[in-house]
């Protein structure tokens, strides 16, 4: 077998980008232009959301929710440890503090109950996220911020194309944040996405993503904001793979399903759990190979890099044990079992829309040499 990377991004013909982005192009006007208008309004339809704001990335989007939402530094956050580490690092450019949550078996999602455990009077929010394109308990979760008088936004960098309830992801708390960068199933080979139904979050976030200028003359500075727009480019790619949504993620559920078949039941070997109220939008496969299997996870994941291919210990290590965490303000819940459990057993495997079925084949049969 030759080198089978974890990812690739599955893109669409260069032609159709060249022809959807040539009249920008030769007008000039390469970033935030109709391209840009015409993805933004084909997420709000794809999404069912009346607002979506595009950025140069996801990370760019999470940093900007928290300061249009107005969150005041020195407040806590609670985010899950098991997750990807800009969710909490966008927190910390911020001077907020991240409070690690432990995750519920099965699914990978944030705890709700141990969420409400670790809710104090300096919460300022709570931000879920979809563990491998799958939602969390959306239900318990937004019932808690209710209850709680707390906004919940969610980082739904790896959920463009889940469901829950029948309800498209997007259109759950104050704001969602999408990545669109060449690992997720709808790229623009690099970008984020905010949808909301708050119209003045709308408007603060268009503001911010250029620089916070004044939306009615761009000359003053009304927010603090970044340079994060999103080129027209980007926005064709986004909006060409964004047609494809549907197609997109059943290519990956399809071959989710055959791995699942062919690897969960494997002795000391476990998936992650669809809940009957949710689909995923398939952005990952990860296998967890416990201490009671034939190999351990790193002993797996070496065998296959010597094999040509490449996997991922994923969630690891879990965000609260990463070095960077170390010089800011955090706080731990006291029930992390889950968390730890989850981030030294999972090894993610190649999976993209388009990946042949003999790589994917080829990868089952290699791992079932290995644990069987």
């Amino acid at each position: 077998m030759n080198y089978l990377p974890i990812i690739r991004p599955t893109l669409p013909a260069f032609a159709e980008v060249e022809a959807l982005v040539r009249q920008s192009w030769e007008a000039g006007i390469v970033t935030v232009g109709a391209t840009v208008r015409a993805f933004e309004g084909e997420a709000c339809q794809r999404t069912g959301t009346k607002h979506a704001v595009a950025f140069s990335s996801c990370t760019a989007g999470l940093m900007l929710v928290p300061r249009a939402l107005e969150l005041k530094p020195g407040g806590e956050v609670i985010v899950p440890s098991f997750t990807f580490a800009a969710t909490a690092q966008a927190l910390v450019w911020h001077g907020l503090i991240p409070v690690f949550c432990d995750c519920l078996p099965g699914t990978g999602a944030l705890d709700p109950q141990d969420v409400e455990r670790n809710i104090t009077p300096q919460t300022v929010a709570i931000c879920p996220v979809y563990i491998f394109g799958l939602p969390p308990d959306l239900d318990a979760l937004l019932d808690l911020g209710r209850r709680k008088g707390i906004p919940v936004y969610f980082d739904s960098a790896q959920g463009l194309g889940a469901t829950y309830q029948g309800r498209p992801a997007g259109s759950f708390g104050i704001a969602e944040v999408f990545s669109l960068s060449p690992t997720k199933v709808v790229t623009a080979l690099e970008g984020g996405l905010v949808t909301t139904n708050d119209e003045d979050l709308a408007v603060r976030l268009r503001a911010m993503r250029d620089y916070g200028k004044d939306p009615k003359n761009g000359e003053d500075m009304t927010y603090l904001g970044l340079s994060a727009r999103m080129s027209e480019l980007h926005a064709a790619v986004g909006l060409l793979s964004l047609r494809r949504m549907d197609e997109l993620v059943k290519a990956r559920v399809e071959r989710i399903a055959i791995y699942r078949d062919r690897l969960g039941s494997l002795p000391g070997c476990s998936v992650q759990k669809f809940p009957s109220d949710r689909t995923t939008s398939g952005n990952y496969f990860v296998l967890f190979v416990s201490d009671n299997a034939r190999k351990t996870r790193d002993q797996v994941c070496a065998a296959l890099r010597d094999l040509g291919i490449q996997t991922k210990r994923y969630f690891y290590p879990p965000v609260h044990q990463q070095t960077v965490f170390r010089h800011f303000p955090m706080r731990v819940s006291s029930h992390m079992s889950n968390t730890l459990k989850a981030s030294a057993e999972g090894l993610a495997l190649p999976l993209y829309s388009h990946m042949c079925f003999e790589d994917l084949e080829a990868v089952c049969k290699h791992i079932e040499g290995l644990l069987v």
